[in-house]
């Protein structure tokens, strides 16, 4: 019983591989093998970013009222993104304001108070100068007559001690007006801080309330505003984004299999739209997500070209170049450094199958080791079915 389905196995397997296969030649993918300086290059994809973005927060907290940008709008220096209003803020402007006029009002009646006091003082000083100078003239008058005898000796010492009492309050209102000087002066100087503190403390406040209207620094565009009318916002909140247009990089996805062959400082051809840049690749994230790899490669110049942040775009990352090799389209069956068998086609549509080693993989081609010559003509499309059963395929 064995022996006859080890027959019939036999026999089967004899017709499967002896029986040709046909197969129309528009059915299958026919490439040639060429001979020359193959570039090996990874392929990925992304999008161009601002080399310089200018992050915009919140100084305050607020409400946000009005939104005048959207995104991808171009931002002119100067020109407001978005108001926020804070009514607390406000308040406290309004009752600093008030506190400084009464600062104000404070310190214009302190000065006043002053300037009458040291009046005062001053009257009571010329007042006793006076006392002394009829003091004097009396004493002086006195002196003589006395030396005559026309006088007692005591009335004239009585004036003399008049004298001498009067110079001594003089002296005294004199140093007490100086002392009342330098306390006034004191109490000026004091509040007078405390009016430049509540003008500064007015001043950082009026500040507070302009920045309530978020603006922007310098030109660019609008790369993100992540608010809504109504939104509610905490101060250092990021407010917008902003993208200077004028100098851009390639944020490009490379597979994390790949991603070993990319070094910094090799070249790179960008494809923009219709534009070919060529930039260089500056750095590589060190991490891995969602199983590719940031590689961020710097653009020249743009100048005329009308590119944005956030564009699609796709590269090919320059990682070696290969001279005189032999290399052809990828096989579909293929994948990196491998030996499969291939179907090499002659002039009249008849094949042959044979071992291809293939080496390093450059976007849509591969490089031969051994195998196939220039020239040969091979089918790329998945025939590893009939390879595998060493099927007879025939291209007509």
């Amino acid at each position: 019983m064995l022996l006859f389905i080890a027959g019939i196995a036999l026999i089967y397997w004899f017709f499967i591989t002896e029986k040709p296969v046909y197969l129309e030649r528009h059915a299958v993918m026919i490439e040639h093998v060429k001979k020359g300086t193959l570039t090996i290059q990874v392929d990925a994809f992304g999008t161009l970013a601002s080399a310089q973005q200018q992050i915009i927060t919140s100084v305050s907290a607020g409400v946000v009222k009005d939104i005048h940008y959207k995104l991808g709008s171009t931002i002119e220096p100067g020109a407001t993104i978005l108001r926020l209003e804070n009514v607390d803020l406000e308040l406290e402007y309004k009752r600093i304001k008030q506190s400084l006029a009464e600062a104000q009002a404070e310190l214009l009646q302190l000065n006043l108070r002053q300037q009458r006091e040291v009046l005062v003082e001053r009257s009571i000083i010329s007042d006793l100068e006076g006392q002394l100078a009829t003091l004097s003239f009396r004493h002086q008058a006195q002196k003589e007559l006395a030396n005559q005898g026309i006088i007692s000796e005591l009335s004239f010492f009585e004036t003399q001690a008049q004298v001498e009492s009067l110079t001594g309050q003089i002296n005294h209102a004199k140093t007490r007006t100086a002392q009342l000087q330098q306390l006034h002066q004191s109490a000026l100087t004091v509040m007078k801080k405390r009016v430049t503190l509540t003008e500064q403390e007015l001043d950082a406040m009026h500040t507070k309330i302009e920045q309530l209207e978020v603006s922007a620094s310098d030109y660019g565009v609008l790369e993100s505003l992540p608010l809504e009318l109504g939104a509610r916002i905490l101060a250092g909140a990021h407010v917008a984004t902003i993208g200077d247009r004028r100098a851009l990089v390639a944020q490009l996805q490379v597979s994390q299999s790949q991603v070993g062959l990319v070094k910094v400082g090799q070249a790179v051809n960008v494809f923009a739209g219709q534009e070919v840049l060529q930039g260089e690749v500056i750095r590589i994230d060190p991490v891995v997500i969602n199983h590719s790899v940031n590689v961020e490669v710097s653009l020249p110049a743009l100048g005329d070209m009308d590119l944005r942040p956030k564009q699609s775009v796709t590269a090919s990352i320059i990682t070696d170049t290969i001279d005189n090799t032999h290399y052809v389209r990828t096989p579909l069956t293929g994948s990196g450094e491998q030996t499969l068998f291939l179907y090499r086609v002659d002039n009249n549509g008849q094949t042959e199958r044979v071992p291809v080693q293939l080496g390093r993989q450059s976007g849509q081609y591969s490089e031969i080791i051994r195998g196939l010559k220039a020239g040969d003509a091979v089918v790329i499309s998945d025939l590893s079915d009939y390879a595998r059963n060493k099927q007879v395929v025939v291209i007509h």
